[in-house]
């Protein structure tokens, strides 16, 4: 980067932010263009196109120097997302050393200083939700400091957490709540966004992984977790929502207020997912931050999952029959395992007797939506007799993010199968409203009416009953962990919450991902519930990710998370002598 040219002006300054938030668009943060889903590496799902590197994680196959992208099909975001984090992060420090040497309004200058360091601060946070403890770098490394480039150690998690939240809090005060009003600010950072990522942070660091004195390994340190439990760090993740909740622009979208496209009935599962997914796009107000960039004033984005639901059994991510199992019974609210529900999943209602979030979310058999009817039994349209064998596993493919309007078979869709052009939601209130809940009933001896009234908010706009009153506080938390794995399915969460609950090895460890017997006809079987491929693996040291080997060689100082090797056999790479020698 040429330094004098980039920060001449300002005008040319904002080109390099906006490179800075050009990184969202892309793999590492961005599910719709990565394709390949974080929860589909833990238990809601599994990959249906090999290789794919959820499969090495759920067996236990990854290894410190898998991977060097950010989570492209075939490889792990493992040593790439450490080292491409830094390379972003380096960006935001140079950014920020220089901005004030342009030439223009100053008051854009502190606008544009507040956008980087929230976005620095995002990349932060992302960085200690996968590996704890982090090197903090607030300035640009000389390349030429051999010194600093190579004897950098990890700051302890509470280090690591302090200095991200402080940065966000700095920020907030120079970016306004929301920009839904100005269409060509829209997917620009906000305070509401610093807020989101202090919740998500806190709620992560208060988190049974994180806020312990008996850590999950004998091997953590204060880079891992706190090494004491706090209750109080709750209470900075309620502290953190509410700056959110209060703010009165923010609000969850009513499914029975009149809708965008008239041919969707409101309260249907139809509409619900134009409210996630809206063919038109629209910045709604429960939408805090997004990925989403402009190209000449018109919305643009990454392809949506088109790999996921073709009529040619071409799927890559699977849901799980676990997951299907967990979407009540609508209207009643029971659980299909319940007997007094009446379930029967080998029924014909096309999800009418179903939390109308389970269509949106998951095709199963049968499913009918606009111009397609997901048939992935032997011989079915979606079966794996059209050449892909290790495509079509659970019988269950993804649906949200797909557009339900688009057919393969439609000739005005361009070739593209089910694709639609989309954005991701980085934050938005959903999460927001489940963060709140889960931290004020950790610190509720008995769950307040404003843990209801988080989680009813909810549940209520698709129609879904009030949770039953009189739930103790673990009887709540299993609600709220219930609501989280329904409402935020396939958007990058489960992966992460069962590490913070310290409840992978539980729901993991030993067990099956489970689906329906897809290699049956419809009429012979196809209904019988099967396990498939073998047993997951979770073991202590998957709780956080590994640094790799090239990162600890080239810096001594840098600490390996626990059970993780030290330095694994790639080492040889670099240490073994020449055949000559």
């Amino acid at each position: 980067m040429d330094i004098d040219k980039a920060f001449a002006t300002v005008i040319e300054a904002k080109k390099v932010m906006n490179d800075i938030y050009s990184e969202m668009y892309g793999n590492a943060y961005n599910v719709t263009a990565r394709g390949v889903i974080y929860d589909c590496a833990a238990d809601d799902g599994i990959g249906g196109y090999a290789p794919l590197w959820t499969d090495k994680v759920q067996f236990g196959m990854w290894t410190p120097d898998d991977g060097g992208g950010d989570g492209e099909e075939g490889s792990i975001p493992t040593i790439g997302f450490w080292k491409n984090t830094y390379a972003r992060v380096r960006k935001a420090n140079l950014f920020l050393e220089n901005i004030d040497r342009a030439q223009g309004s100053e008051e854009d200058k502190v606008l544009m200083k507040a956008q980087v360091r929230f976005l620095r601060a995002f990349f932060y946070e992302e960085l200690i939700r996968r590996f704890g403890g982090v090197i903090i770098l607030d300035h640009s490394v000389d390349p030429n400091n051999y010194t600093e480039l190579t004897n950098q150690p990890r700051n302890t998690f509470e280090e690591s957490v302090e200095w991200v939240c402080n940065e966000l809090e700095t920020a907030a005060r120079d970016l306004p709540s929301n920009v839904a009003a100005t269409p060509n600010k829209v997917g620009m950072a906000t305070s509401a966004a610093c807020y989101a990522c202090i919740a998500r942070l806190r709620l992560q660091a208060a988190s049974p992984l994180f806020n312990t004195d008996s850590p999950v390994s004998s091997e953590y340190t204060d880079i891992q977790c706190y090494m004491n439990y706090d209750k109080s760090r709750w209470r900075k993740v309620v502290e953190a929502c509410k700056k959110v909740m209060d703010d009165p622009t923010y609000s969850l979208e009513s499914p029975q207020s009149e809708p965008d496209d008239p041919e969707l009935e409101p309260g249907t599962w139809e509409y619900y997912y134009r409210k996630f997914v809206d063919r038109q796009f629209k910045y709604t107000p429960e939408i805090i931050w997004l990925s989403h960039p402009t190209i000449d004033g018109r919305w643009e984005g990454v392809n949506a999952m088109w790999r996921n639901r073709t009529e040619n059994g071409f799927h890559w991510m699977n849901g799980s029959y676990q997951l299907a199992m967990e979407f009540e019974m609508y209207p009643s609210g029971l659980m299909p395992s319940d007997p007094e529900s009446g379930y029967d999943f080998t029924n014909a209602k096309q999800g009418e007797d179903r939390d109308p979030r389970f269509k949106a979310t998951l095709a199963f058999p049968g499913a009918k939506y606009d111009k397609y009817t997901y048939q992935p039994w032997a011989g079915g349209s979606d079966s794996n007799n059209h050449g892909w064998a290790e495509a079509v596993l659970t019988g269950i493919c993804l649906q949200k993010y797909i557009d339900p309007m688009f057919s393969d078979s439609d000739p005005n869709n361009g070739g593209r199968g089910n694709c639609r052009r989309n954005f991701t939601r980085i934050f938005a209130l959903n999460e927001l409203l489940l963060n709140f809940a889960e931290a004020q009933n950790e610190l509720d001896a008995t769950p307040s009416q404003a843990v209801y009234d988080a989680v009813n908010q909810i549940r209520n706009r698709v129609g879904m009953p009030d949770l039953p009153t009189g739930l103790t506080q673990d009887e709540m938390r299993k609600k709220i962990w219930h609501e989280r794995r329904v409402e935020l399915a396939f958007e990058d969460f489960r992966f992460f919450d069962i590490r913070r609950w310290r409840i992978a090895e539980e729901v993991m460890n030993g067990k099956y991902i489970q689906g329906y017997d897809v290699p049956k006809p419809q009429d012979g079987g196809f209904y019988n519930i099967v396990n498939v491929k073998r047993p997951l693996i979770f073991q202590k040291k998957d709780y956080l990710f590994p640094l790799g080997t090239s990162e600890i060689l080239m810096n001594p100082a840098l600490q390996q998370n626990p059970n993780w090797p030290k330095l694994s056999t790639a080492c040889l790479l670099y240490t073994s002598p020449s055949p000559r020698d």
